[in-house]
């Protein structure tokens, strides 16, 4: 069906704006009224021009839902012009009827009534199941886009450049990265410092070698835990064993260096001298001085490392090996033992523990710290290989930050997915179903098709009307075309025929087309035919017009049980007369129950034309549509130009009601001489000029001079005058002064 029609730059809708007609896809039918001039023809050339590709209105859209594709059909001027002439095409339509091949044709057109039924359902349900699907892509596209967000926010955002807001690449792109499980990723930070490196103009590190042999060494000797006592040899050793000062004696030493005692002042022994010699020599001596040397060493050893070690830290490749923890307990651990050491040294007879320290830290961190130069120089001699190594774990790990949000995913979208293929697949079936049962119709309409069938029904229809003076039959010489026949001539021209008549005999031949083909193999689907009708009773007598809504009714609308049914019908028209008649047989005389029934519309214009809603109780009869252009008028929905001859209608059929004349001139005369004034002369006149009466009225008007509220006035005034100002203000819509009752 026609869901919408938006038309511009067409005739005398805007050239511009979309003008757009939406129509009620749950009813059948659709009436439009409007005056002549609204633009009414305009809707029914624009479906024409669409359906046979017209470029002309390439411009405007046609809009269609359900199951298609539809065949238009439009009734027209166009169209009775084109088929009124010397010959009238055939249209093949069923003729002799074989009961076999119709109960066929029967059985497939209800087989494909209900699987287009269950077509129009399965795709309803394909367009659900398919904003699941969608929705769910959707949702699963921004989950994985936060990564992006992430990426952004490091100093490798430049490697996400090229996506800008294509989320769906960056989606399909991330998960190609995923990592093979037991794979380490570097983290975000090690790979900043990565691509740090491969960007600066660095060349290739050294680690200068660290020597920590030896060191173990000395704090693993003996001698800080032997006693270092002085020689038995000295006669002076008793004495000094006894009182445990040995290394008191070993100080003092260098202060006796004369005959007197520098401690008590008194005169030293003749021997004393050799006697301290014996006692502080010989192996004591070697053994004092094996320490100092160990000190020394050690003293000297970790000053040395101190020293290669102060500029290590200052490179940030050692930030990741531990390198400064286990430096700074090693420092630790030497210098306590350093300081034990000296005072072994200061106090030889004391025995003390060394520590031996945790080498291997340090050892771990200077290997892990030789791997990372190892590994720096390798990356820098092929940094654009460097790069990509990068860019790929980059990608990595934001790929692993969103696995789970991916598998989330992909277990949400499964079912939905297998659901949308599984009514897709439906969907073709029935779909081929229809195809093959169409196939098979044309075959057995195409043994059954003929045109007398159309000549029989054209005529039958004509006899009903009361028609006799004419008929069409085929053309001789040709039995596929047909022409015009009078009692007296059986093969007469068709200009013999009066406008009225072309209209009536271009229309029931438009009846016959809906449900027949030009062409003999044609199929026609009448189920998916949309009929436009345009002005059907243009020209005819109002004799036919109760015939004419009659058919549209009956054959289109509400065909016989059996006939098949067009999809949709729009009719427009101009003749209110018309118009109500189409609405009474569809709604059963009530006009209430016609919005219930079918759509009603209405073409208005102003400056351009606009389609809108219609009460069907707001035009009653032609009397009350002339009050509604004045409405429009006075709302500016239609132009100024039509009010005068408006306002000339209106009061015609007024002073023809009520005082029984149809002299506007004489009525307004009358009401002169009664009121003994001219007032209401220059409404005359205006209305005179205004609806092209006068002979002088050759030179253009400027309407826009006009104040159509003042004319309004004179109206309201005029019937006022003649006691009937009520009768304004209902039809105006405005509201009436209650009267009270004493």
């Amino acid at each position: 069906m026609i869901k919408k029609i938006s038309i511009h730059n067409y005739k005398s809708f805007h050239p511009t704006t979309l003008a757009a007609i939406d129509f009620d896809t749950g009813k059948q039918a659709t009436f439009i009224y409007g005056l002549n001039g609204a633009g009414k023809s305009a809707i029914g050339e624009v479906v024409h021009g669409r359906s046979v590709q017209d470029d002309k209105f390439a411009h405007c859209q046609v809009e269609t839902t359900g199951t298609g594709p539809f065949r238009h059909l439009v009734y027209n001027h166009a169209f009775a012009g084109r088929v009124i002439g010397e010959t009238m095409q055939g249209i093949f339509t069923i003729g002799e009827v074989d009961t076999a091949k119709q109960k066929d044709i029967d059985e497939k057109d209800a087989e494909n009534a209900a699987l287009n039924i269950d077509v129009t359902m399965l795709r309803g349900r394909i367009e659900v199941a398919q904003k699941l699907v969608d929705d769910e892509i959707s949702r699963g596209i921004d989950d994985i886009w936060k990564a992006h967000g992430t990426g952004k926010a490091t100093k490798l955002a430049s490697m996400l450049e090229g996506y800008g807001r294509n989320k769906k690449g960056f989606f399909n792109d991330l998960r190609t990265y995923e990592v093979v499980q037991g794979i380490k990723l570097d983290t975000i930070a090690r790979l900043e410092q990565r691509y740090a490196d491969v960007s600066g103009t660095e060349a290739s590190k050294t680690v200068s070698p660290i020597d920590l042999s030896g060191l173990a060494e000395i704090e693993e000797d003996a001698i800080w835990a032997d006693p270092v006592e002085v020689s038995a040899a000295s006669r002076l050793a008793p004495l000094i064993a006894k009182l445990g000062n040995g290394d008191w004696v070993d100080q003092g030493r260098p202060y006796a260096w004369d005959e007197q005692c520098p401690f008590c002042q008194q005169r030293l022994p003749h021997d004393f001298e050799d006697e301290l010699a014996k006692l502080l020599e010989g192996g004591r001596k070697l053994k004092i001085d094996k320490i100092a040397g160990l000190v020394s060493n050690y003293a000297l050893r970790l000053e040395q490392l101190q020293e290669r070690m102060s500029g290590v830290f200052d490179d940030p490749i050692t930030k990741e090996t531990g390198l400064e923890l286990a430096w700074s307990k090693l420092e630790g651990q030497m210098k306590a033992s350093l300081s034990l050491m000296r005072t072994k040294q200061a106090k030889p007879s004391n025995a003390i523990k060394i520590a031996v320290a945790d080498h291997q830290p340090m050892r771990d961190a200077l290997a892990a710290l030789k791997a990372k130069v190892d590994d720096f120089n390798k990356r820098i001699l092929d940094r654009s290989g460097e790069r990509a190594n990068i860019r790929k774990m980059f990608y990595g790990v934001l790929q692993a930050d969103r696995v789970e949000a991916y598998a989330a995913h992909d277990a949400a979208l499964a079912p939905l997915e297998a659901q949308l293929t599984a009514v897709k697949a439906r969907n073709v079936e029935l779909e081929q179903r229809i195809a093959a049962n169409t196939l098979r119709l044309a075959e057995l309409r195409g043994q059954q098709t003929g045109v007398d069938a159309s000549v029989e029904a054209i005529n039958a229809r004509l006899q009903d009307m009361g028609i006799t003076s004419f008929w069409i039959t085929r053309k001789d010489g040709d039995g596929h075309l047909y022409c015009l026949a009078r009692p007296h001539d059986v093969n007469c021209s068709a200009q013999s025929l009066s406008e009225g008549e072309k209209t009536l005999i271009s229309f029931l031949y438009f009846i016959e087309l809906i449900k027949g083909s030009h062409e003999e193999a044609g199929n026609v689907e009448v189920s998916k035919t949309i009929v436009v009708i345009d002005d059907p009773i243009s020209s005819l007598s109002q004799n036919y017009i109760y015939d004419v809504a009659t058919i549209i009714q009956h054959q289109l609308i509400k065909p016989l049980a059996g006939l098949p049914k067009v999809r949709q019908v729009i009719v427009l028209t101009h003749n209110l007369f018309f118009f109500h008649e189409l609405i009474y047989q569809l709604a059963g005389g009530s006009l209430e129950k016609a919005a219930a029934k079918c759509q009603l519309l209405r073409v208005q214009k102003n400056d351009y034309s606009a389609v809108v809603a219609l009460d069907p109780l707001a035009l009653m009869n032609d009397y009350d549509a002339l009050w509604q252009v004045l409405r429009d008028a006075r709302d500016n929905k239609a132009p100024v130009q039509v009010v005068p001859n408006t306002m000339r209608c209106i009061l015609e059929q007024f002073f023809t009601f009520t005082a029984g004349t149809a002299d506007l001139a004489n009525a307004l005369k009358c009401l002169a001489l009664a009121d003994h004034s001219n007032k209401f002369t220059p409404l005359e006149r205006y209305l005179n000029r205004g609806s092209h009466k006068d002979g002088i009225n050759g030179p253009p008007i400027d309407w826009s001079q006009y104040d159509i509220d003042y004319y309004m006035g004179k109206l309201r005034a005029l019937l006022k005058a003649v006691g009937h100002e009520n009768h304004y203000l209902r039809k105006m819509g405005e509201e009436v002064p209650q009267v009270s009752v004493a």
